[in-house]
């Protein structure tokens, strides 16, 4: 790429003001790479939890996540493993991160990503002002990358990783405080519980569930209630 494409790249994510500004950008830049998904990740020293508890931003399938967790593939995945100790892009395919001779389960959830077309990808480890420590990775079911795109696809994801942690960061300062309710069905969220299940528990309708899950999105500046339940993760709060 050109300087002229960088700086022009680097303009577009600087204007970025919301995490689903960021993750509509990120939208485009994989299909416009021929790539169906993509993932903003926080990479701890330590993995606890899942996918879940460390995606800042995805448009993985949910049940596709949910596989990936009962597996515990964050804590099993060698391109996961690789990340924490490396500075360069990890171009990977999914036969190699789950190869012949896993278990069957891991075969089977091999077969779950080939048929979301979830075959072929590349992680770039990045880090933010703070010094937090990530992984922006993208996948499809396209053939081997060039050079340019390995290197577009970098510099979009040092920029993009450090203009989300401005973002999220201003909102962890800046956001008004949850309600209890709004807290009680993030909670309960993150026990695995739906809508109907929390409205039960709490005697509630379920369309006041919703209200109350979808007022906690908002504030948390979270693209959905998956993300908002991970915020509320990190910040201590469930």
């Amino acid at each position: 790429m050109h300087s002229e494409a960088f700086n022009e790249i680097q303009a577009d994510i600087s204007a970025l003001e919301t995490s689903f500004d960021v993750f509509k950008f990120l939208r485009i830049a994989a299909e416009r790479h021929r790539l169906k998904y993509f993932s903003v990740m926080i990479l701890p020293g330590e993995m606890a939890g899942g996918f879940k508890n460390h995606s800042i931003i995805n448009n993985w399938p949910p049940d596709l996540i949910e596989a990936y967790d009962r597996a515990d593939l964050i804590n099993l995945s060698p391109v996961m493993a690789a990340l924490k100790s490396r500075t360069r892009p990890l171009v990977w395919h999914i036969d190699g991160v789950l190869a012949s001779e896993v278990s069957a389960n891991l075969a089977l959830l091999r077969d779950r990503f080939h048929d979301n077309g979830f075959v072929h990808g590349v992680n770039f480890p990045v880090h933010d002002s703070l010094g937090r420590r990530g992984s922006i990775g993208f996948a499809g079911d396209r053939g081997p990358f060039e050079r340019s795109e390995l290197l577009e696809l970098s510099m979009l994801s040092i920029h993009v990783f450090d203009r989300l942690s401005c973002i999220t960061h201003h909102a962890d300062t800046a956001a008004p405080a949850l309600s209890q309710r709004e807290m009680e069905c993030l909670r309960w969220t993150a026990d695995g519980k739906t809508s109907s299940e929390i409205a039960a528990i709490l005697s509630l309708s379920e369309h006041t569930v919703n209200h109350h899950l979808i007022g906690a999105t908002k504030k948390l500046d979270a693209v959905n209630r998956t993300q908002a339940v991970a915020k509320s993760i990190r910040k201590g709060w469930i």
